[in-house]
Order: structure tokens, then sequence, then C-alpha cells
């Protein structure tokens, strides 16, 4: 019972390492924000070596606290933000910052090349290299996302899996590349990784890598998946209706389904394979949700950091617990949390609302973001839910937890372990070394559930005609331009 996995969970903003046992109890835990680095509107670029150091940063942070030996370490696995590229050389050397998934950079005419509305987020910005970078892209040996640059960093293998790959030129049914999307965007197969399931081992830590890292030489690698997959699993949301909602970056809506889902028109709906084989989740994403509130803390909250530092308290606590003294619905205050898109929008802001107003107004966005994206995903696929399975940073505040209650008007059921993608990857890095003899297995030893919220109905009414307003405001702000867009 001294077995353990290594997790990198590898995301937006930020790395960190966890270790976990069989059971899945969380033994340890270390995260590192990226630097923060100044850029021009509309571009998000990350330099790919900010994720292999904060990997190294919190893995040796977590290997020196003494709570876990290398040596009960059987295995290593990531989860990782989805949509970020860039292009290495033959030598494996990384020729342009990676544009993440919140760049706006595109081509034009990108909509008339594209047979599947949505699915491919990262030929525009594959595109871009190639019309505006083209002596590096004439140079590429690979075009690699976040999860491909870590695992050769690990175990020097070039190789990705269909959670990551959707984003790229899969094909939908076969799940391999597709020769007729290679041609049509002009982008070879040969250019793409190696294609493996979650859950395979691929390789052994190098001998370079398990210096940097503090970890045994040879311990296998397992392929884990996108983030939002594996906190799905590590929600244990895997059949057909299940859904959840991750609270991070931003908020992810998933529904478990057992086919992909066109959308309708140019509601930014997507249809993802899950890391469960033969399963797919229907995800609809409002990014910025939780870097809202972040923005908040850092640009209006000086007062408020100063008291978490001399209290050691947590600063999200501070304001969670100013918004708590605010009725639900703001008293008419509405946020519209588009502003990673340069969109983000206040109504309704009077000489009434305080400080306090704003931070309730960024807290309920995220989860109108989420009952809005859920009604849309529960009508594509005619499915209705019951529950709904929530985690995320922002589940440790119980206020805010409650209000998913409130707003979504169903159970919310909260796990024991927040960091559900972390644990999703820890499922099928034991999966994959046959600790388990299924997935199912491992979810009934690995996954608990601690608490419930039930919906209060007088809040529930508020925020069912403050739905009705946030929806609407949403979309056609989404599909606008604004005015300030260049300035």
């Amino acid at each position: 019972m001294n077995d353990k996995i290594c997790v990198f969970d590898v995301g937006t903003t930020g790395a960190r390492t966890v270790i976990f046992d069989l059971n899945g109890k969380e033994i340890i835990k270390a995260y590192e924000e990226y630097p923060v680095i100044e850029q021009p509107v509309g571009i998000s670029e990350q330099d790919p070596i900010i994720w292999w150091n904060a990997i190294k940063n919190t893995c040796n942070e977590v290997i020196k606290s003494g709570k876990v030996n290398p040596n009960e370490i059987i295995g290593i696995v990531g989860t990782f933000q989805r949509a970020t590229v860039t292009l290495i050389n033959n030598n494996s050397e990384v020729l342009h910052p990676a544009l993440t998934w919140m760049d706006e950079r595109e081509i034009s005419d990108f909509r008339e090349l594209q047979e599947e509305r949505g699915l491919r987020r990262i030929i525009p910005k594959i595109l871009w290299f190639k019309n505006n970078k083209p002596e590096l892209y004439n140079l590429a040996s690979k075009i690699i996302c976040t999860d491909s640059y870590v695992y050769m960093k690990l175990c020097g293998k070039c190789v990705t899996d269909p959670t990551n790959a959707i984003n790229g030129i899969l094909n939908m049914k076969t799940l391999q590349w597709d020769e007729t999307l290679a041609e049509l965007y002009d982008i070879p197969i040969k250019l793409w990784p190696e294609l493996h399931k979650p859950g395979e081992v691929i390789g052994n830590l190098s001998e370079e890598a398990s210096l940097a890292l503090g970890l045994k030489q040879g311990t296998p690698i397992i392929l884990g998946g996108g983030d939002q997959q594996c906190a799905a699993l590590g929600l244990g949301v895997v059949n057909v209706g299940d859904a959840k909602v991750t609270t991070g970056t931003g908020i992810f809506v998933d529904l478990v389904f057992d086919q992909p889902i066109q959308p309708a028109g140019d509601i930014p709906i997507f249809s993802f394979p899950h890391v469960v084989e033969g399963k797919w989740v229907i995800e609809g994403v409002m990014p910025g949700t939780g870097t809202a509130l972040k923005w908040f803390k850092d640009n209006f909250s000086q007062l408020q950091i100063k008291k978490s530092e001399e209290t050691n308290t947590d600063v999200y606590d501070i304001l969670s617990k100013e918004a708590e003294q605010i009725s639900p619905g703001s008293n008419g205050l509405l946020f519209i949390p588009l502003y990673v898109f340069r969109k983000g929008t206040i109504h309704g802001l009077s000489f009434n609302h305080k400080r306090a107003h704003m931070i309730r107004a960024i807290m309920e966005s995220a989860v109108l973001s989420a009952q809005m994206y859920l009604n849309i995903i529960e009508g594509m696929a005619k499915v209705k839910t019951t529950e709904l399975k929530v985690d995320g940073g922002g589940m440790n505040s119980e206020f805010w937890a409650q209000m998913f209650a409130d707003v979504l008007d169903k159970k919310i059921l909260l796990p024991e372990i927040k960091d559900g993608a972390a644990l999703g990857a820890a499922i099928l890095g034991f999966y994959g070394l046959d600790k388990y003899d299924s997935l199912n297995e491992a979810i009934q030893k690995m996954v608990r559930f601690v608490d419930a919220k039930n919906p209060i109905k007088e809040n529930t009414k508020v925020y069912k005609k403050l739905i009705r307003i946030f929806m609407p405001a949403v979309l056609e702000i989404n599909s606008n331009r604004r005015v300030t867009k260049n300035l």
C-alpha cells in the first residue's frame, strides 16, 4: 500500500505537483504560478520553459518535504491545458513561444477553411505561424502542445493523445490523424506527434529528468490527458448524461455523451474525446471568470492582501466574506466576463455599489456562465441533469458552492479532492500500471464526495430572472466588435 503516483498538472497560469496514494488520498502537493509578462492586447504567449521550471520547482518541493519517498513513486502522469501550441526543430528546440488557447491571432479566412466549426482550435494558430513566421514554420519538425513538450522533457518521446489532438487534424471517427484535413489545411501529418491512448505507458523517466526532478530514473511515464477530460474522470463523470463544472481560470461545463455533437450557429460548444474510451464530453467554456477575480484582487485589494499576509489567511476567503454581505443579484450589478476577448462589460453600475457588490457580481458571472452553457448543452444532447459535480479552487468557498446550487437549481456535489484533473490523471496512472482492472474500479476506490449543496429557493427565484438577462447579453456582446478594440 506504499504505491504512490506523481501527477504533473500543467495549467494556464501555473503548474502543480501532486502525489496520490492508491486510495486517492492526496499525500502532498505544491503549486507555482508562472511569471507574469505584460503582453500586447490580444496576444497570449508562454515560453514552454516556464512549464518545465514550475514542474521542477514544485516536484523538488514535494520531494524535499520528506512526506514521500521517491522509491514509493511507481509512475508519473500528466494533465494539461489544451490548445496551446508551438513548433520545434529537429533538435527538439522550441522555435517560438507557445500561442495559448487565449491568444486571439488568427487568419481572417479561417472560417472558410473549416469543415467542422469550433473543433480545430490550434489550426488558426498554426496557420498564423505559417503566414507570419514562414522562416520558423519551414524549420519545424513537429507541432507540439503543452503535453507533448512535457513528455519530451520527461522521457524524450514526442507523443500526444486524442483529448489534446482533437484540436488539430484528428479524425473524429477513427481518432487518428486525418489525411483529408492535412491536405485541406496543408499541414502534413509528419508534423504531428505520435498518437497514443490515455493510460498507456509511453516510456521511462530519463537520467537528465530524474536529476532535475529528484525522482527515480526509469520511473514509468503514463499518458494522461486534457485537463477537463481528466477532471471529469476525477469526479466520476464517465457515463452518458453525467455532468460537471470546473472552476478555474475559466468556467468549464462538460456533459458526457456517446458521440460528438455539431453545435448550431456560432455558439462556442466543443465536442472532445473523453479519456474514457468510447465516450465524449460536450463542453462549453467561459474564459477568464476565475482570472477576473484575480484581476480584482491584484488591482483593488491591496489592504485585503496585506491583511491576509498578516493573518496567514487566504485573500480569496476575505473577498468571499465581503461578497456574502450582498444579496443575490448584487443589487442590479451585472458583470459580463468576456474581458479576455476585450469585451468584458459591467452593467447597471450605480453610486450605491461598493467593492463587495463587484466581488459578488464577478462570482455570480462564473455561475451564470455555467448555467448558460449547461442549458445549451442539455438542449443539444436532449439530456436533463438532476445533479452536478463541481471541482476547482472556487469550491474551497462554501459560499460560492452554495451559489452554484442556487443558480443552477440543482443539487451540487463537492469532492474531497478539489483538483479533479490531478485526481483523474492519477486514476489513469494507476490503471495504466495495472493497479486497477478498470477505470470504474479505480473511481470506486479513489473518488469521494464530502459535501452537498441544495438550492435555496428564494435565491433561485432571483437568479432565474438574472439568467434571462445574462445569457442574451453574453451572446450579443461576444458576437459584436468593441469600439475600443484597437485602442
